[in-house]
């Protein structure tokens, strides 16, 4: 499996394959592949976070691949993204009851942030539709080591 950023040569293929809602005002991707497949995805958001640090969004990874390391090694390249460009912290948030999620994000060294849940009720545009979203999200941040040179 290899991760690495979005490239519009790239982007036909993963458009076609996975549900990419964030490519209206997106900042960066980072796609998944296995071989030359790609298997799942997550945004970057570098600027307008609810946390003011750069915010891993948009995760998804097909759903035959679950459980396979696919968010995992997501996670780890957003996080490595983000120290590469000097930053010492990231954030992520989930639906309060997306279980799965929360646990993967813990297991991988987030805490809860200094916020209490949020909950977002409002229709937004993704790629042109409207969809309405009712869900109350729990932000977690985690510090990112420092590199050695």
């Amino acid at each position: 499996m290899d991760v690495r950023e979005l490239t519009a040569a790239d982007l036909p293929k993963v458009d076609s394959r996975l549900p990419l809602h964030r490519l209206d005002n997106f900042q960066t991707y980072l796609i998944a592949w296995d071989g030359d497949e790609p298997i799942g995805h997550a945004h970057v958001a570098w600027e307008g976070t609810t946390l003011g640090v750069p915010e891993i969004q948009d995760v998804f990874v097909l759903p035959e691949r679950r459980g396979d390391g696919v968010g995992t090694r997501l996670s780890e390249a957003a996080e490595r993204l983000a120290r590469d460009r000097g930053r010492d912290r990231v954030s992520i948030s989930a639906g309060e009851s997306n279980e799965g999620a929360l646990r993967l994000y813990r297991r991988l060294g987030y805490r809860n942030a200094d916020i209490p849940p949020q909950r977002v009720v409002e229709t937004i545009a993704i790629r042109g539709r409207r969809v309405d979203i009712d869900d109350t999200l729990i932000y977690l941040v985690k510090d990112l080591p420092t590199v050695q040179r």
